[in-house]
This record gives C-alpha cells, structure tokens and sequence, in this order.
C-alpha cells in the first residue's frame, strides 16, 4: 500500500530539512533541525518514519595492532564519540573500525589514525628522557602507558569541547545517526570489563601536559 500523498509530501518536506540541518551555514541548519522537531511532533512522526532507505552507515577502517592497548582503546572511543561515531576493533586483521553517517567515519578514522602516531611519538620521546635504561621492563611498560592514558586524556577532552563548540550533528539527526550506526555493528562486538589502571603519576602528569600541544587537526596540503 502506498503513502497518502499527503503524508508523503510532509515527508518529503523534513527530508529536505534534514539535508538543510547539515548546511554548512550553521544558522540555516539549527533553525533547520529545530523545525524538523516540531514537524515530528506536529505530525506524529519518527525519525524512522522519514528517514530514507537507502539511508545507511559506513564503515572506514584502519591500521592499528592485533592487540589493541588499553589507551588506545580509550582514545578510540573517546575519538568516535566526538564525531558522533561508535567503533570496534578486530583482532584477527588488526583493523580499528569507525561506524558512522556520511562523512563522520571517515574524518574520525583519519583523526584517530593521526592522534595514535602522535601519541605513540611523543610517548617515545618521553620514555628516552627519563633514566630507566636499566630499570625493569615492566616498569618502562608502566611509565609509557601512564604518558599515553594521560595524553588520551587531555585530547579527548579537547576534541569534546571541540565538539560542543561546533556539534557535528544537529539535535534532530542524533537520533536518525545513532539507529543507523547500531544497526552497522558487528553482532559480536564484546565489550571487555574495565581494569584497574596502576599508573605512575609523574608521567601520567606528563602525558596530561603533552596532550594539550598536540594539534587536532594538520593542514592538508594540496
């Protein structure tokens, strides 16, 4: 059966607000999103209702290691959410994916992928300035993972308030992004139970000050 050609054409109309939410010209799409809620309401309408079929999310992935660290993981998350993405990471291929709508996945991928080799650099360069040539290797281990959790940190909290500067999705799209991305993800992703961290404070400290430098973006040349 088809939709009254009524329905369709409101329908119709807050699909075109929805694409007008993602302008570019940040009034035209707040005022854009705020007028496809009140459709919704007016109407009686879901999300689900309008959004199109062939509506769907993506997938983009990258290169990181089989076994996936503990801060990585971390910034990952933390990377995904400041980009309205979800994420897994698969341990056969040594991939780190990013699910997200439209562009989302694939700048947080590159993020992601660029803030792991900067980090990963810097906590290097710590590592060779502290005298632990001899020490344990257990206690390098500690040293680099504190650095790495604390510049994770720092960086996370610079990409959220990034964020709620400049949200990456209006209001209205947050619930329409969030059922697409669910429905992308693995079946079996497993979520494993958090650990207690044992980090050392002084290089914690260090990686939390290393952080706030590190750009969150590079220029990309042409």
């Amino acid at each position: 059966e088809g939709i009254p050609m009524e329905q369709q054409r409101i329908i119709d109309k807050v699909r075109k607000l929805l694409r007008l939410s993602s302008s570019s010209n940040h009034h035209e799409a707040a005022l854009a999103a705020e007028r496809v809620q009140m459709m919704l309401s007016e109407y009686n309408l879901t999300l689900d209702d309008i959004t199109e079929e062939r509506a769907s999310a993506r997938v983009i992935r990258t290169r990181t290691r089989k076994q996936l660290e503990g801060w990585a993981h971390y910034l990952a998350g933390g990377t995904a959410q400041a980009f309205d993405c979800d994420y897994y990471h698969s341990i056969t291929k040594g991939e780190t994916a990013f699910v997200g709508v439209g562009a989302d996945p694939e700048v947080c991928s590159w993020t992601y992928s660029y803030l792991y080799k900067t980090l990963m650099r810097l906590a290097s360069a710590h590592i060779r300035t502290l005298q632990l040539r001899t020490a344990p290797q257990k206690e390098r281990r500690q040293a680099r993972k504190s650095f790495l959790f604390g510049a994770s940190h720092t960086v996370i909290e610079r990409l959220e308030a990034q964020k709620g500067k400049t949200p990456v999705t209006p209001g209205a799209l947050v619930p329409v992004k969030g059922n697409l991305i669910d429905a992308a993800m693995p079946e079996d992703v497993r979520y494993s139970e958090a650990r207690p961290l044992h980090l050392r404070a002084g290089d914690l400290l260090a990686g939390i000050c290393a952080g706030q430098s590190v750009p969150l973006s590079t220029p990309i040349n042409v």
